[in-house]
């Protein structure tokens, strides 16, 4: 949704406002895209289990091994689509071409060479995400000067705080709502999954709002209106 006023920021001639635009949405997609990240690696029995009865160890691993790659792919094509709204199309592609040459070689190493399987594959990919986003960042920096600045760098890392208490509560529950033998089914399950999620996310909400991340705060007014706007 952000992606037609930054074209018209372009058109405007406004590189300023472009680059407060980017950056908002950067760190939108960052403050998302943490969580869920923590979340799927504590609670990728549970997801397992939703899509095979009795879960599979093999595919909660390749999971597990693929969290990294979630977040920053998230963010890889919020800064993709950047160099697009500048009319530029082969800087991504460059990059997504030595991404996948890199890919292909980690790929082989990892399960041939160290023996890691099909999780070689998994932590792969993750490696190369990381790779790419952080490519991406350099050359955007250079173009874009003060996108990546001190408040920026701040930010994520209230961010990556916020995360490790969601992390370490995602954690608690999932221990103490562990997958039993007979949790089978979707309905035994899906309960469970929901009241984990809620009370990560609400951890990681607060703590979003005690380090003053200005992203929470849509929501925190959104659900302040629903719970109490009538009572008042």
């Amino acid at each position: 949704a952000a992606f037609p006023k930054m074209t018209e920021r372009i058109g405007q001639g406004r590189p300023d406002l472009f680059r407060s635009e980017l950056q908002s949405v950067i760190r939108v997609i960052i403050w998302l895209s943490m969580p869920v990240a923590a979340v799927t690696f504590f609670t990728r029995g549970y997801l397992v289990n939703f899509i095979k009865n009795g879960g599979d160890a093999l595919m909660a691993g390749l999971l597990g091994s693929l969290v990294i790659a979630i977040l920053f792919r998230s963010v890889y094509y919020i800064c993709a689509r950047s160099f697009y709204e500048q009319q530029d199309t082969k800087t991504p592609l460059y990059i997504s071409l030595f991404a996948i040459g890199l890919n292909v070689v980690l790929a082989i190493w990892f399960t041939m060479s160290l023996n890691m399987g099909a999780y070689g594959l998994g932590y792969a990919q993750s490696i190369v995400s990381v790779f790419e986003v952080f490519i991406l960042f350099a050359v955007m920096n250079t173009r874009i000067k003060g996108l990546i600045n001190k408040e920026v760098i701040g930010a994520i890392g209230r961010m990556f705080i916020a995360t490790v208490v969601a992390s370490i509560t995602c954690y608690v529950m999932v221990q103490l709502f562990q997958l039993q033998g007979n949790d089978a089914s979707l309905l035994a399950t899906l309960p469970k999954f929901i009241l984990i999620v809620l009370v990560s996310g609400s951890a990681y909400l607060v703590s979003s709002r005690l380090l003053a991340l200005r992203e929470a705060d849509p929501i925190i007014h959104r659900l302040d209106r629903i719970f109490f706007g009538r009572a008042r």
